[in-house]
């Protein structure tokens, strides 16, 4: 088995992040807890802040998902949610002719569908989201995608919160074969290296309840400024169904903006945190209670497993927490 729990030098980020990285990956390697595919993947990310691998996808599989999306579209059930933009609503509100268009996106479809609870858990994906954390992995959130999500440059480790700043990482997964019209995944190799906007002091995570527009928009400069002085090439993952793409959660990466927005790109997103540093998923949505528009918060303990791999369930069956943002 691998070093778990392997503390890293520069706290808020990870093992890899070290310089001594390549050394311990090698020295693994050697020792044969991890093998040589693991190995140059590893490299890989050390340096890259991406690898990409390829999974058991077939064209049933897909079929599968897309019979589960449009069930989802058609019954409209209260707990699951969706988006075009933040925050979301559940499909009971939903009205198809109108929401469901380019950009949208459903939230925990692994609690509606077998076959998206299956890529949630899939084990060689956990072995990975595992091998980077340096300690076991936990799916903390799943994101389908009809279309290309035409979403700006950003970093994850600034916009998903994790209990351990930058203990976070995150798989995309091609449903089908990506266009390169469809507005293919981009992504800035060695990006993961830039410096962080900082919020407050040492605090690099946007909060909606406390960051206001303003500060958003000197994140937005600040990172398009640290990228253009870099001189790094953006990337476009034109991917075949099955493939994934692993990423550091400070890699900046969006979606390119497509030729045709009504051609699909279909996708799977899981983001990865870890079991022993989260304990909890939270979620919320938008909805009226008191005649007053706000959002619920919900949250879920309960935890899914399937061999080593580990992720929670969905939110929306759990426990309601409270309500904010009420006008």
């Amino acid at each position: 088995m691998f070093s778990f729990f392997r503390k890293p030098a520069n706290p808020g980020l990870i093992w890899l992040d070290e310089r001594t990285a390549r050394r311990r990956i090698a020295a693994d390697a050697r020792t044969g807890t991890i093998s040589a595919d693991e190995e140059a993947q590893l490299t890989k990310f050390a340096r890259d802040g991406y690898f990409i691998i390829e999974l058991d996808l077939s064209q049933s599989d897909a079929a599968a998902i897309d019979a589960d999306v449009n069930r989802l579209w058609n019954e409209r059930p209260s707990n699951i949610a969706f988006a075009y933009d933040s925050p979301p609503k559940r499909f009971s509100s939903a009205e198809p002719l109108q929401d469901r268009k380019p950009r949208y996106r459903i939230h925990e479809l692994h609690a509606a569908s077998e076959q998206a609870l299956r890529l949630y858990l899939h084990p060689l994906l956990h072995r990975y989201a595992s091998l980077i954390l340096g300690e076991p992995a936990v799916a903390t959130q799943s994101l389908y995608f009809e279309y290309g999500s035409q979403q700006l440059l950003h970093r994850d480790s600034t916009v998903v919160p994790t209990p351990h700043f930058g203990r976070l990482v995150a798989a995309w997964i091609a449903l089908e074969d990506i266009a390169p019209e469809s507005g293919p995944l981009a992504y800035v190799p060695g990006s993961q290296r830039l410096p962080f906007f900082d919020f407050g002091t040492n605090e690099f995570t946007y909060d909606p309840s406390r960051h206001t527009p303003a500060e958003v928009e000197r994140a937005m400069t600040f990172y398009s400024g640290e990228l253009e002085r870099s001189g790094l090439a953006r990337h476009e993952f034109v991917a075949k169904r099955g493939q994934a793409l692993i990423w550091h959660s400070a890699l900046m990466h969006g979606g390119a903006m497509p030729a045709d927005e009504n051609r699909t790109r279909k996708s799977f997103v899981v983001h990865y945190s870890t079991l022993r540093g989260q304990s909890s998923r939270e979620c919320a949505v938008t909805e009226v209670a008191d005649g007053k528009l706000g959002e619920s918060v919900f949250t879920t303990t309960d935890v899914l497993q399937h061999g080593e791999a580990f992720g929670f369930a969905n939110p929306l069956d759990g426990r309601f927490l409270h309500r904010r943002g009420e006008r």
